[in-house]
């Protein structure tokens, strides 16, 4: 069974949907970590020896994901891994339709017992999140269909347990937790008191910076607010203080020198080449001297080896997430340092994961194919 969280607005499934949805995720492991190894051994038997026979050297990541895109194994993986995606949205969704509005009440219910929801009615969702549906999710995360709706969120939380093979807990936290331990142990200097979670999405990997650093004034910024009013709901449920705001991570609306960490999780992918170097300086913007910006995503491809890199290819060309393999291609510290942050201050390192290392979960059932965190950042000059 899934591991999940425990509060009433959680969807609920009956026997025959929690079936469905532990068949998607026993798929995504047997697929993550039985079939997808055995690719490496395709590619490295007969597809590199016959690119390197007919070019003699060897492929790019690109060269390889367009070759093993050609080999019939691969193909099944694909369909299957897409296929699953799918079913996995297709389950969560009638779960969540037929209960929607009683969802909504019951997280209603809680508003306002900590923390704070701020929406902006006004707020122009940006076209990289209109353009397509990202992960597959019809409609998006941003979309709602009535008053106080929050089943994008509800959906997220539900599936997020599925496309993470349960390796990052009970409450889908581990790399918050992990990160904001490694931060605290790392940079003892910093003693924050205001830190900003940007695409914080449910919330899920907000809310244990407040845990780490309880003296701390908490924020996470998102651009949906179905998905606000689920993580407001959802930090009161676990009595957690955290203030939700719906903003763009280009223009957050904060002042100058506000933050003292600025983090993010599975942001900077999401973007697009436009509005990537803007959310960069609006972090530049909003950090204290002396403040840390840190991001966690899937590794940069220069800490990969050309094949690792390759598989992010399924991302890119069947889970809408067309800005994938270009952002994870870049230079990271080029970017950072051409938008605010000196060179010397540049941060790229994994850090291992707690839960991951407790419960001995098999690197290959996660979505990262490792038991670490990769993260990226930089100081503000003090």
């Amino acid at each position: 069974m899934l591991p999940l969280p425990q509060y009433d607005f959680l969807p609920t499934g009956t026997h025959d949907e929690e079936a469905r949805e532990n068949f998607c995720r026993g798929l995504a492991v047997k697929l993550a970590a039985d079939i997808r190894p055995s690719l490496k051994t395709l590619f490295e038997t007969e597809v590199k020896p016959a690119f390197e026979a007919e070019h003699g050297r060897e492929p790019n990541f690109r060269e390889i994901a367009k070759a093993m895109r050609r080999q019939t194994k691969a193909k099944i993986w694909y369909r299957l891994r897409t296929d699953n995606q799918d079913r996995m949205y297709s389950v969560t969704g009638d779960m969540i339709s037929r209960q929607a509005k009683t969802l909504t009440d019951r997280a209603l219910s809680v508003f306002g017992t900590t923390g704070s929801l701020t929406l902006d009615p006004t707020l122009e969702m940006p076209r990289y999140l209109t353009e397509v549906d990202i992960h597959r999710k019809p409609g998006g995360y941003h979309h709602e269909d009535f008053e106080n709706d929050i089943s994008p969120g509800a959906q997220y939380d539900r599936t997020i347990a599925v496309h993470n093979m349960g390796s990052q807990g009970i409450n889908n936290d581990d790399p918050a937790h992990s990160i904001a331990n490694w931060i605290h142990a790392t940079y003892p200097q910093l003693e924050p008191t205001q830190i900003l979670d940007m695409g914080c999405t449910i919330g899920n990997n907000t809310l244990p910076y407040k845990s780490v650093f309880p003296d701390a004034t908490v924020y996470g910024v998102d651009v949906s607010a179905p998905c606000l009013r689920y993580a407001h709901a959802r930090a009161c449920a676990l009595g957690t203080d955290v203030h939700f705001q719906q903003a763009n991570a280009q223009q957050t609306g904060f002042a100058d020198n506000t933050f003292d960490i600025i983090v993010s999780r599975i942001l900077l992918h999401e973007t697009s080449a436009s509005a990537l170097p803007q959310v960069i300086q609006e972090c530049y913007r909003l950090l204290k001297p002396g403040g840390l910006m840190l991001h966690c995503d899937a590794p940069q491809f220069d800490a990969l080896t050309p094949y690792q890199a390759s598989l992010r290819d399924w991302d890119a060309t069947c889970n809408n997430e067309p800005f994938m393999m270009t952002v994870y291609d870049m230079s990271l510290k080029d970017l950072y340092s051409n938008n605010g942050f000196s060179p010397e201050t540049y941060i790229q390192t994994f850090v291992p994961g707690r839960y991951i290392a407790e419960k001995k979960i098999d690197p290959n059932a996660t979505p990262g194919f490792s038991e670490s965190y990769f993260v990226t950042g930089a100081l503000k000059s003090a």
